[in-house]
């Protein structure tokens, strides 16, 4: 007769080979391809890589140097990702997984709801995220004539089953921005605004910007519009208005650098300038009045 411990044993030896045995010839080419279609889901130009993607416990998988990539160009760069199922919606149609991951000195936290089992099925994402360096991410970090500084967070969600491609929303706060332009504007190189928020959608290749609102020591203002988005992004077309009113120290800068009859310089504290840009970010076209 087996002893209750010897069944213990062969149980205990069953779940340390098939825990060595899931570590060692874990599928994890399967598992990037699942990711990769979900990601062309979003964007065929869309492709992730991964030094390393392992079991992980509580049940779920971890992933190591992760870079996601559009065509040949590194949009983001992760440390390391993990991804946990909610088990109880394993065996129902609709299910859910959890995932965190650190990037640029941040983090994003969120939830991914999807049916079926194939990558195509439907696909909704929901992340919040935490203090993210802007001059860290590859994707800011273009040929544009600025470069941009401050910590990002905010929400962002994508449904799929918006729009034939998809469509990605989302509210973002920076605080801290600092905009430094490569050449300089009527003889302004910098500025620094406290806060900035953003309320946008994407969909079919066009970014709608529905506001942009910033407050600063310098500056303060809106602008609304929408961006073309094309390859590689700094070649991205503009169509923009705005409004901006100048703090009194900009005010004086700006009365000694922008020729005459261009603005008013009495007004420009209490109604500001109304500006268009048109043309491309790297570019632009910007017109006042």
């Amino acid at each position: 007769m087996i002893s209750v411990k010897a069944v213990f044993a062969y149980l205990l030896y069953a779940l340390l080979a098939a825990t060595l045995f899931l570590v060692l010839l874990f599928p994890d080419q399967a598992v990037k391809a699942y990711v990769d279609g979900q990601l062309a889901a979003i964007d065929p130009s869309l492709s992730m890589q991964a030094k390393t993607i392992r079991p992980a416990l509580p049940p779920g998988l971890k992933m190591i140097d992760i870079d996601l990539n559009r065509d040949s160009a590194r949009l983001a760069h992760f440390e390391d990702a993990r991804v946990s199922p909610y088990l109880g919606s394993l065996l129902q149609d609709e299910k859910q997984v959890r995932f965190q991951a650190r990037i640029a000195d941040g983090t994003i936290d969120g939830r991914a709801t999807m049916q079926g089992t194939g990558p195509s099925g439907p696909l909704r994402v929901e992340a919040d995220l935490f203090e993210i360096r802007l001059d860290k991410l590859d994707a800011i970090q273009t040929n544009a004539p600025f470069s941009l500084s401050g910590a990002l967070k905010g929400r962002m969600t994508h449904d799929a089953s918006r729009t034939p491609t998809g469509m990605t929303s989302g509210l973002l706060n920076v605080s801290d921005l600092h905009i430094t332009l490569k050449t300089p504007f009527f003889g302004i190189t910098d500025l620094v605004m406290d806060q900035t928020d953003a309320d946008f959608s994407v969909s079919t290749g066009s970014l709608r910007l529905k506001s942009l609102t910033f407050d600063g020591p310098m500056l303060e203002g809106k602008i609304t519009g929408t961006i073309e988005l094309r390859h590689p992004f700094e070649q991205s077309r503009l169509v923009l208005t705005g409004n901006a009113k100048p703090r009194p120290e900009l005010i004086a800068r700006l009365q000694e650098t922008i020729p005459q009859g261009i603005v008013n310089p009495q007004t420009l504290g209490t109604r500001g300038v109304t500006f268009r840009v048109r043309g491309s970010i790297d570019s632009p076209d910007v017109s006042m009045r």
